[in-house]
């Protein structure tokens, strides 16, 4: 049985989520599930400030210590009981935690990315660590999977803080056992199966399939049972909970075609991104893919190697490319994924790649996920992505 933290005094309870990529996943889920557990509770995450009212809005973060504790008491003032925080990099690194005290800690994992700001993987994790070695309370709890990147890292730091560590997965403390798929009704493939919480074993129905998905929804769980929701509750929820948009996103599908967005950008992102969605396809996986610009260069050609690798066939075009040079940055990309095709404008490109799809075939456009603008220059030219799939669907 996992040993719920004890409730702080004068406050809601905090949980934060850390790591490369599935934070925003993560983080809206354990909101999802504080709430059905019968709290009050708010969120900020990437997607936005979702208050005790339910009503989301977007995060306008300042680079000030007060910017989390207003926030905080903001939601207090209209009845919060329970917070749950997307602790990303920048937060991290610009001291916005200074003055919150975190009750549990969740860590996704730490892999390559925003080395164009930190310098090195070192100073980059680094930051990521300060959630567990400054912020979470000494008596409380962290949680992270059995497999997670530089989970060593992780785990020598909730160390040094005194606070205790839950795991999930295999060999962990929360564990999926007897997973088979089922399908629902309306055709989507859920995950049937027992979910053990220490000794307790309970009935749990995923609205997922995916592995990573899968993981984020039982770290959530872990989070929301160690500030001490009942068990039982938590696993009768997780087949409610919503993913945030544009991860793992399926637009729609036309004439066998399964049109998806997702939002990542980096190597390991890309490779979760194409694994889930190749174990999944019958036909091709056709991928739309670039890199933004003034960002990290040498995670370029890794992410054109992944793209090869997965996809049966990449179509490179600009994603955000900034004040850089966009042919520089497609050429770098395009270093790993020689027999890919180049179309500049990431409309057409997109075009480009469910023109030449077929029946059981799935277009994955990757890199913006739910963004609605790209980055030109010194410019915010609306695109979506979702909005460009949309569209082609709607056609005659």
């Amino acid at each position: 049985m996992i040993q719920p933290v004890t409730a702080p005094v004068g406050r809601p309870l905090v949980t934060a989520v850390t790591g490369t990529n599935g934070k925003t996943s993560v983080a809206t889920a354990t909101l999802q599930l504080l709430r059905a557990a019968g709290l009050r509770a708010a969120g900020c995450d990437s997607t936005g400030i979702d208050d005790v009212h339910g009503a989301v809005r977007p995060a306008q973060f300042r680079r000030s210590a007060q910017f989390l504790p207003d926030l905080i008491a903001q939601q207090v003032a209209l009845g919060a009981e329970a917070i749950s925080l997307e602790a990303f990099v920048g937060i991290l690194k610009d001291g916005l935690l200074e003055h919150v005290e975190v009750d549990v800690a969740v860590c996704t994992g730490l892999e390559r990315d925003h080395l164009d700001v930190h310098g090195s993987l070192e100073a980059y994790w680094g930051a990521k660590l300060r959630l567990f070695e400054e912020h979470l309370r000494p008596d409380g709890v962290a949680v992270l999977a059995t497999d997670c990147a530089q989970g060593d890292l992780v785990r020598d730091a909730v160390a040094r803080r005194g606070a205790r560590l839950v795991t999930v997965g295999p060999g962990g403390d929360v564990v999926l056992e007897e997973a088979e798929e089922v399908a629902a009704a309306d055709g989507t493939v859920r995950l049937e199966g027992m979910l053990r919480v220490g000794s307790q074993r309970l009935p749990v129905l995923l609205p997922t399939v995916h592995a990573v998905a899968v993981t984020n929804l039982l770290l959530a769980a872990s989070a929301v049972i160690a500030l001490g929701a009942e068990p039982g509750t938590v696993a009768e929820a997780l087949d409610r909970v919503t993913p945030p948009p544009g991860r793992l996103e399926v637009i729609g599908r036309r004439g066998g075609v399964t049109a998806m967005v997702d939002t990542a950008h980096n190597p390991a992102a890309l490779r979760t991104a194409l694994t889930a969605v190749r174990d999944r396809t019958e036909g091709r996986v056709l991928l739309v893919v670039g890199a933004g610009g003034e960002r990290d260069r040498a995670k370029r050609a890794p992410m054109g190697e992944i793209a090869a690798e997965l996809a049966d066939l990449v179509v490179l075009t600009d994603d955000n490319p900034r004040r850089e040079p966009p042919a520089r940055i497609r050429a770098e990309v395009r270093e790993g994924c020689p027999d890919s095709i180049e179309v500049p404008r990431r409309a057409d490109a997109i075009r480009a790649a469910w023109e030449m799809a077929r029946s059981g075939d799935v277009v994955l456009v990757a890199g913006k996920g739910d963004e609605t603008e790209q980055l030109v220059g010194t410019r915010r030219v609306p695109h979506d992505d979702r909005a460009v799939l949309r569209g082609l669907l709607a056609q005659d």
